[in-house]
């Protein structure tokens, strides 16, 4: 088949409160590894680009297949992006052992590290570190893991194999010491119009980034700027990177044109919901000369919706207007950090017939559904994903005083856009299993 798509959830598991050393999703570790065993025999090199690394059933697969004489290379950011905070008590899924003290996603991921860095025995495998931090206002506050944020979101893997290939692209990091949530993971395998698009893009993934052995947190905030490559626009893959000029600011605009061509219905589904009225800084940008207010995809939605289209939205944080205070009173949402384009979205859609809205605080997965077309997305649908700023400078952050930034703003992300009827199929089940849950809240 050339199309296969799993799903995770945490109704999976006999508690949704334990941390397995399996990872955040062991279903879709167990259904990469598979993967990758059904077909071993005719691989030639495994590419990961993964946001997170510290899981170490993964890692010592990894160690087996590059033995084996399958070359490996794995991207991930540097160890200084890694949670420090809230160490936990892990669980092991198959023996049912629990570890012996707590440990923090940062613990795992500097052994692996570590061990990488030391290694001279480790032939085959290669470790990468993608520096690229990202921001854009100077009011940015501290993050929980690291000063700023690393721009390497995307979760993916591109499989080469004698004749043809595979290429994986997921919702969950398959990182330990984070709980299980609602994940889901497409892998595509020798279909046509894929493949040119993620190839050149881990070449050029790979060409700038630096191997662990090299890589000196020295470098800091001067990885920030890279050449700018050729853009080729696919109609089945998009890919947003510092290094494609304008890539997110095309994005929003691609994925607009998708949304105008609905007939039907449109299902949109993701972490968070927030890309709805905001301002592009135009000062940050050495082309674009003035600042503007834009809609936003999800503005397009609304749009459709109020044109008659029957509009569902899912999301993990929520973030209720005031005037709502009483209606969720006592509901306990997860919420985002920064409210506003969430609360202006919400406002918009409490005013549409046509839109339904549910939240639940498991729900992790990305994509939109647009009539009978799938696109399947590694990033949140927020104002962050939709901005390419290639001349940012601040120098001097508000709650950071002692650090400056300049560089190129916007995150690694991509986009596969599938027309396959069974996978369509698999996320409309997908979605109806989400909104029957009990943990699930219909908001509008």
């Amino acid at each position: 088949m050339p199309f296969k798509t799993f799903f995770d959830e945490p109704d999976n598991y006999k508690n949704r409160f334990d941390f397995y050393e399996q990872g955040g999703s062991p279903l879709l570790l167990e259904k990469f590894i598979e993967t990758i065993e059904e077909q071993k025999n005719d691989i030639e090199e495994i590419n990961i680009s993964w946001y997170l690394y510290n899981n170490q059933h993964l890692h010592d697969y990894l160690k087996e297949i590059a033995a084996s004489g399958i070359i490996v290379n794995v991207i991930t950011i540097p160890l200084e992006g890694y949670d420090h905070n809230k160490p936990k008590i892990l669980k092991n899924l198959v023996t049912g052992e629990k570890s012996d003290k707590s440990v923090t996603k940062y613990n795992l991921a500097r052994k692996i590290y570590g061990e990488m860095y030391r290694s001279t025995s480790h032939e085959n495998f290669n470790l990468y570190v993608f520096p690229h931090l990202y921001v854009r206002s100077a009011r940015v506050k501290k993050f929980s893991r690291g000063s700023l944020p690393y721009s390497l979101h995307i979760k993916s893997a591109y499989i080469k194999k004698k004749n043809g290939y595979l290429f994986l692209l997921s919702s969950s990091n398959l990182a330990v010491r984070d709980l299980v949530k609602n994940e889901s993971m497409i892998c595509i395998e020798d279909e046509p119009n894929y493949e040119e698009n993620i190839k050149v893009f881990y070449t050029n993934l790979i060409s700038n980034s630096i191997t662990i052995k090299n890589y000196r947190t020295s470098l800091n905030t001067t990885c920030n700027t890279y050449e700018k490559l050729e853009f080729k626009f696919s109609n089945s893959v998009f890919i947003t990177a510092p290094f494609y000029d304008n890539s997110a600011n095309i994005l929003e605009k691609t994925l607009s044109e998708h949304i105008a061509e609905a007939k039907k219905r449109i299902i949109v589904c993701a972490q968070h919901l927030a890309a709805f009225n905001y301002e592009f800084n135009a000062k940050h940008h050495s082309t674009i000369n003035k600042n503007e207010i834009r809609k936003g995809i999800l503005g397009d939605v609304i749009t459709m919706a109020n044109k008659g289209i029957q509009v569902t939205c899912l999301s993990q944080t929520f973030a209720p207007l005031n005037e709502d205070a009483e209606k969720f009173k006592d509901i306990k949402f997860r919420r985002p950090a920064n409210t506003n384009s969430f609360q202006q979205f919400y406002s918009k859609v409490k005013l549409s017939k046509n839109i339904e809205y549910f939240v639940n605080e498991h729900i992790h997965s990305k994509f939109i559904l647009i009539d009978n077309t799938l696109i399947y997305c590694s990033y949140n649908f927020t104002p962050t994903q939709f901005t390419y700023l290639d001349n940012v400078n601040i120098t001097q952050f508000m709650n950071m005083p002692e650090l400056n930034y300049s560089g190129i703003h916007c995150e690694v992300g991509m986009h596969l856009v599938i027309k396959d009827q069974s996978t369509i199929k698999a996320f409309e089940n997908n979605v109806t299993n989400m909104k029957r849950k009990k943990e699930t809240i219909q908001v509008k």
